[in-house]
């Protein structure tokens, strides 16, 4: 049964269908679309004689507050409070008198909540956005006109890819390289001011490889080489 705990939420079989109900929701996606997702996504949770009680009342606590309770999933709860089922599994599972009794105040009152009509469905949380740049390397030219800066990027702390990207201190940029394998080797220098020379892993493979950058009459050449590892 996961975490023991009388509440609904205190259960991490409840709040895994919960919780990723929510995950759809908040992508846009309809309830009884989302609904029939999670039954398939979750069919093992639904049907494990510990959890298919908890995954039953995840998902009628999630349709309700989206005013999409279906009938059915109510029927369902209604039977297995008033036949004290789920009260019978934690006596099975070794919940004493205590625990039973805060259980049963705890799906009574679940009950009644989600018999009544909400008023409203849960407002959708537009999922946050974060981006983080990861400098690995900078290169300033020895006239000190550019500047050459590869970084990983992140958004919501997941990779996303590799980018070089040309800087020229009299104004405009370019990117140069695009790569999607986080922590291989890649380095830079500058041979001279119009020259600049990019080591990397020999088994790079590359989406974006420019030999060359310019902006305004200054034109650099980009050489590529593998590291003797």
């Amino acid at each position: 049964m996961g975490t023991w705990d009388t509440s609904l939420k205190g259960n991490d079989t409840f709040l895994d269908i919960y919780q990723n109900f929510f995950d759809l929701y908040n992508q846009g996606q309809e309830p009884a679309d989302i609904s029939a997702q999670i039954k398939n996504d979750f069919a093992d949770y639904f049907t494990d004689h510990e959890d298919k009680y908890n995954s039953l009342f995840g998902l009628a606590l999630a349709q309700w507050e989206t005013k999409s309770l279906d009938p059915n999933v109510l029927n369902q709860v209604k039977e297995i409070i008033a036949s004290g089922q789920d009260l019978e599994l934690w006596k099975e599972l070794g919940g004493n008198d205590k625990d039973l009794k805060k259980r049963k105040v705890v799906l009574d009152k679940f009950l009644l909540q989600i018999s009544t009509d909400r008023e409203k469905p849960k407002r959708r949380i537009k999922a946050k956005f974060d981006f983080e740049l990861k400098e690995i390397v900078h290169a300033v030219s020895p006239d000190n006109k550019k500047e050459f800066k590869i970084h990983e990027e992140f958004e919501n702390k997941k990779y996303i890819h590799t980018s070089g990207l040309m800087g020229f201190f009299s104004g405009g940029g370019s990117g140069v390289l695009y790569f999607k394998e986080q922590g291989k080797f890649i380095n830079a220098k500058w041979l001279d001011s119009q020259t600049l020379e990019v080591t990397h892993d020999k088994d790079m493979v590359f989406t974006k490889q420019e030999n060359s950058s310019y902006f305004c009459g200054d034109d650099v050449k980009v050489i590529y080489k593998t590291a003797d590892m």
